[in-house]
């Protein structure tokens, strides 16, 4: 997460930090990856990891699609506020109402999918409508601009907070009931790490895209001005640079549509997350499963 918030925006890839910080997440995921599986100064039933889940097809399939749904959640609810922001001049407040109509439909479809999942006990279908709204609502942000309808941009985020809300917490009640009794908690912890960590791990890459490909598209679209790195990088970071502030309503324009353009990029991210959705319902198994309701903590 550090690397990616800070190479390209404060260092430069190819400088000494970036690289050292590669080298050393390298070296400890591997040590901790040859820890886990060999059970290095621990038992097998104590280690943090539980290294047995990844023989298990449903696990890893249910990991993958818990992480994709935390993505769509993650770079809406962060990115579709700071598009009104700077598009539509939105104060914080402002900009957070924008969210209503996605956070009141994931939760409703959070706990409609929760809800009915123990009465059907097939968990497979689920994801095969999620992947494909988060899919469709990731193309059609993918293709806004600083001028398309907010109430269009409203039913993108409906697209994709229904999709992400139908699997963004059934993994907790598949994974409990797909290992042996003894295994429920470590089970539990698994999704934990597939829907928390992989929501950190989802802003840590959207925030690099953002800066660097802003960046670049920024610096190109206003080349003709002579604005310095530190001015454009200052626009990216909202409306303390002099480029918002104190340019002409050419320059203003040029620097909102690049930026809502760099922005709507960012949901690439939610069509491979929609797409890996699909893919993994595919080879889910078409099983009926005993199911009880299930959180994470």
């Amino acid at each position: 997460m550090i690397v990616l918030t800070f190479a390209g925006s404060t260092w430069s890839w190819d400088s000494a930090g970036p690289i050292a910080l590669w080298v050393v997440f390298g070296v400890f995921l591997i040590s901790y990856a040859l820890q886990s599986t060999f059970s290095i100064t621990t038992t097998p039933e104590r280690r943090m990891f539980p290294v047995q889940f990844l023989r298990s097809r449903t696990m890893i399939l249910i990991y993958f699609s818990t992480a994709a749904a935390a993505t769509g959640l993650a770079v809406t609810i962060y990115y579709i506020p700071l598009f009104f922001q700077f598009t539509r001049g939105d104060s914080a407040i402002q900009a957070a109402v924008r969210l209503l109509p996605f956070i009141t439909l994931n939760i409703f479809f959070t706990m409609f999918s929760g809800a009915l999942l123990p009465v059907f006990g097939r968990y497979m279908p689920w994801y095969i409508p999620s992947g494909i709204l988060m899919l469709i609502g990731g193309v059609l942000m993918f293709r806004v601009t600083s001028t398309t309808s907010t109430s269009a941009i409203y039913g993108f985020e409906i697209l994709i907070a229904v999709g992400a809300g139908l699997t963004q917490q059934i993994g907790y009640s598949v994974a409990a009931a797909s290992v042996k009794p003894h295994e429920v908690p470590a089970a539990i912890g698994f999704i934990n790490v597939a829907q928390i960590g992989s929501l950190a791990i989802a802003l840590s890459i959207a925030g690099s895209i953002f800066q660097n490909i802003g960046f670049s598209d920024l610096k190109a679209a206003l080349a003709a001005y002579n604005f310095s790195d530190a001015d454009i990088r200052n626009a990216l970071a909202g409306a303390q640079s002099i480029i918002l502030t104190q340019g002409d309503e050419t320059v203003i324009g040029i620097a909102v549509s690049s930026i809502a353009s760099t922005i709507s990029k960012l949901f690439a991210m939610i069509i491979a997350a929609g797409a890996l959705i699909i893919v993994s319902s595919i080879f889910m198994k078409r099983e009926k499963l005993m199911l009880t309701p299930a959180a994470g903590a």
